[in-house]
This record gives C-alpha cells, structure tokens and sequence, in this order.
C-alpha cells in the first residue's frame, strides 16, 4: 500500500498519526484511526437501517441523508464541515427517518421507512439556488395486516421505471412505478419468511434483482425481473445457498461495471473461530459463488457488512466490530482482492471513536466510487453522533 505520490507505507502511517492514529490492531497490526463525529442529531443510530444507500456525490457536491427524530437530515460538505440543509429538511418534518436515496442527474428518489409506512419522495437540485428543493411526497400502499416493516431499498432500471422492495410481516413485496410518483399495488416475492428477514433490490443490466434472506429456510434467494416485462412477471425463486445456518438479516451488494454482483451478506453460524460472513458473487449468466469470511473470534464480532467498488478498480468491504473482551466498537475497513480463481481479505485500517458506545450501522452510495472522487463511508454511534471516513486515504 502506498501514498500517491508513491511514498511508502511508513508516510502514511506518519500522515494516519498526525490525523489521530494512536496505535496498532493486534490483526496483522491494522492501523487505527480514531475520528470525531462530524455532525450529532437527536436519534440513535443516525445512519441505519441497513441495507440502506445513504450517501451520493455528483457535480453538486458531497451528500448524506440521516435519521433525526423528526424527520430526515440532508447534509452536505462544505468547506466549515458538514452542513444542514435547513431549509430542505423543515419541507419534510416529521416524515419516517430510515431512508434509502437513489440519485441520478439532478434528482434523488428517496425511500423513507417507518412501521407499516413507505414514504417516497423526490428532491431536486436548483442550479439557481444552488440547493436541493422538495417536489413532493407520495406513500406507497400498504396491506391492511401489516403489522411491521423493517427495512426497504429503491432503484430505477433501464427502462427509467422506479422500484421499491420492502419486508412486510412475513413476506417480502416489491413497489413499482413508471414516473416515481404514482405507484402500483404491492406484489408479493416471497412468502412464509422469518419476521427478522429483510431483502434488498437491485439494478442489473436490463433486470432487477430481488435478494431476500429466509432464516426459516436457511436461504439467500434471488428472483429475477425483466427490463419492460409487467411488474408482476418474475423469475421463478433462485437459490443462491441454502443450509448450514448461512442466512441472516445483513445484506449489500455493489454492481459492477461489467455487470458482474458483488453481495455481502452476514451467515447466522455464530459460531467461536467460523465465518460470519459470505462473499457472494454473481456472474452475469446468473451463476453464484459463495465465500465464507471473517471468523467470529473472542475479540471479534463482525456485523452488518456493506460492499462497494472503485470504477474499474479497489472493492472495499466495510464492517462494524465489537470486542467482545472490553465491549468496544470499531469499523473494520477491507480491500478484497481477486487472486488465483479466488478471493483475499485484507484489513487496511480500524476506525474507532472515543464513545465508549455502541457504534456501526456503516453505509455509503448505491453508485461505485470514482476514481478521482472521495470514497464516503459514514457510520454512526447510538448517541446521535455521526462520522465520515474518505478511502480515498487509503489509496
């Protein structure tokens, strides 16, 4: 690993120290960087809900939208640090505050999540004004037995069409819509799933793709939509792997540029020296290929991975850690690298915070990085502090 100006690794370390680095991991001596919070809300645990996008960069600037209690924050990074957008945030107070973005051009798509309610509304940004302005809001419909949500994603397909996958009760239900504001009936994915089962949406190339956990099962399943087929025509239900406790309600996937899927996804083994995690590749004519990562050790309790990539370039995948020995939390940040037919790991820093709290619920954007633009993580701690990291350091 080297500095870009090609300095060696001993630079960066020294850069690490003067920004807060004050010792060595006792894995294969990772550097450790401990951050202050850039921004502090009312609400615990400001960045979850996983799998959820919550970050963009485009020609406009740097932006996060977190949770408050009430309503969501969008922030954008200026030269003071990072910035409330006032003016936008008071238009949707009180609106649900666990919100997925989908942005393309000067317009974001976002999803909002509440028990048994589904908000999408949709931003703009102003060249004039030089700030994003609230269009408008519409709320999905919901079935009368709906007793929770947990979680929900959004994503656009070639075609411009809008979609919206969410967990109610025990099913997993997709949300379509031409123009992003006039929505359909829900249609039902799956059914007779675990209450604490999620699933995730994703565009591929011409198709959308539907990714749900079954602890039920001890599934990771996938169906498959056609670009331009009616929204009720799906693939019959894909098996992407199934028993010895590999499901659980963690997932995050990352598309490359050749079309190719990269999936994240934590195991329910729980098991002393096992994998917690799996690598999950899937290959453009459909195929996976599952890697077990990341052993659950007496010091190490890996949770909640997300996975993204640099345009033809790094993949990152990031964690939250808690020591089980002193019931400290870190963010464990890893390039993965493939090598041989296979896949190496390698932890290239640990990023701590000062708060003897619990931390995590790490999230980035549904696009890949640039290759000459920030790498924007953020995580969050449950007293409403809010951090951001640039792997851009790491490169």
């Amino acid at each position: 690993m080297k500095l870009k100006n090609n300095l060696p690794i001993i630079a960066l370390l020294t850069c690490l120290m003067i920004c807060g680095l004050e010792s060595f991991s006792q894995k294969n001596n990772t550097p450790e960087l401990y951050l202050e919070p850039i921004f502090k809300v009312n609400y615990g645990d400001a960045t979850a809900d996983k799998p959820q996008s919550k970050s963009w960069t485009n020609e406009y600037g740097q932006w996060v939208l977190i949770g408050d209690e009430d309503g969501p924050k969008l922030l954008k990074k200026d030269a003071s640090g990072w910035t409330s957008q006032t003016e936008l945030n008071h238009t949707w107070k009180d609106l649900p505050s666990r919100a997925d973005v989908w942005s393309k051009g000067d317009q974001c798509q976002i999803v909002l999540v509440e028990d048994c309610v589904l908000t999408v509304v949709q931003i703009a940004y102003s060249k004039n004004s030089e700030k994003y302005k609230y269009q408008w809001k519409v709320d999905l419909p919901i079935t009368a037995d709906c007793n929770s949500i947990e979680t929900a994603t959004i994503t656009q397909d070639s075609k411009g069409e809008f979609w919206v996958c969410a967990d109610v009760n025990e099913k997993i239900m997709v949300w379509h819509s031409l123009n992003g504001e006039e929505w359909s009936n829900p249609f039902t994915i799956a059914d007779s799933i675990n209450l604490d089962d999620i699933s995730l949406i994703v565009a591929l190339q011409n198709q959308v793709s539907v990714i749900w956990s079954d602890q039920n099962t001890q599934s990771i399943n996938e169906r498959i939509h056609s670009d331009g087929d009616a929204m009720d025509k799906w693939s019959d239900r894909i098996i992407v792997q199934e028993g010895d406790n590999n499901a659980d309600d963690h997932l995050n996937a990352t598309v490359f540029e050749n079309g190719r899927m990269a999936m994240a996804t934590k195991n329910s083994v729980d098991e002393m020296n096992q994998p917690q995690f799996v690598l999950r590749i899937r290959e453009l004519n459909g195929q996976w290929t599952n890697t077990p990562y990341e052993n659950l050790m007496p010091h190490r309790t890996p949770s909640r991975p997300i996975i993204n990539h640099v345009e033809s370039g790094k993949i990152f995948e990031i964690h939250a850690v808690r020591n089980r020995v002193d019931n400290r939390y870190f963010i464990s940040v890893n390039e993965i690298v493939e090598k041989n037919g296979g896949w190496e790991f390698k932890e290239l820093i640990q990023l701590k915070t000062k708060i003897r709290r619990k931390n995590g619920d790490v999230t980035s954007s549904k696009a890949s990085f640039l290759p000459d633009g920030p790498k924007l993580i953020f995580f969050s701690d449950e007293l409403g502090n809010v951090y951001s990291f640039d792997l851009d350091s790491l490169l």
